[in-house]
């Protein structure tokens, strides 16, 4: 078990799950999301979920919310989008987030699909109540 790759951990410090590699430059996010990703349950018990590293989620063309998130924010970070984040996404009454995105300042990364506005605006469309947003920083 890789503790770094646990997804909780992956709100706390979510700069060091960004894959700086330069080959995000030239990927293209959207057609990928678009006709070679799909959605895929992990097994979860609540506590034992753990992200797979951006590379392998798109090596497989598959993978859950938090997978996705964090090879869009590879993408956004390459892109130097402005306003990257993490979101984790809680409907009560659940004690624990339900699901996972990635956001800019003009787009909210969710399971595949790509929604232009905020976060707020996102959150007001899905089933959700509340998201909690961290920003990612550079891990250094």
């Amino acid at each position: 078990m890789n503790p770094r790759r646990w997804t909780p951990l992956t709100f706390v410090a979510p700069g060091r799950y960004v894959d700086r590699d330069d080959r995000w430059e030239e990927f293209d996010l959207e057609e990928w999301s678009r006709s070679e990703y799909e959605w895929t349950q992990d097994p979860w018990n609540g506590v034992r979920d753990f992200a797979r590293y951006p590379d392998e989620c798109v090596e497989a063309g598959r993978g859950d919310c938090e997978d996705y998130t964090l090879v869009a924010l590879s993408w956004a970070v390459a892109h130097d989008r402005d306003g990257i984040g993490i979101g984790f996404c809680w409907n009560l009454p659940y004690p624990w987030p339900r699901h996972v995105i990635a956001f800019d300042d003009e787009r909210v990364y969710s399971s595949g699909e790509i929604h232009e506005g905020s976060v707020a605006e996102w959150r007001e469309g899905s089933r959700y109540s509340f998201v909690l947003e961290r920003r990612v920083r550079d891990p250094t």
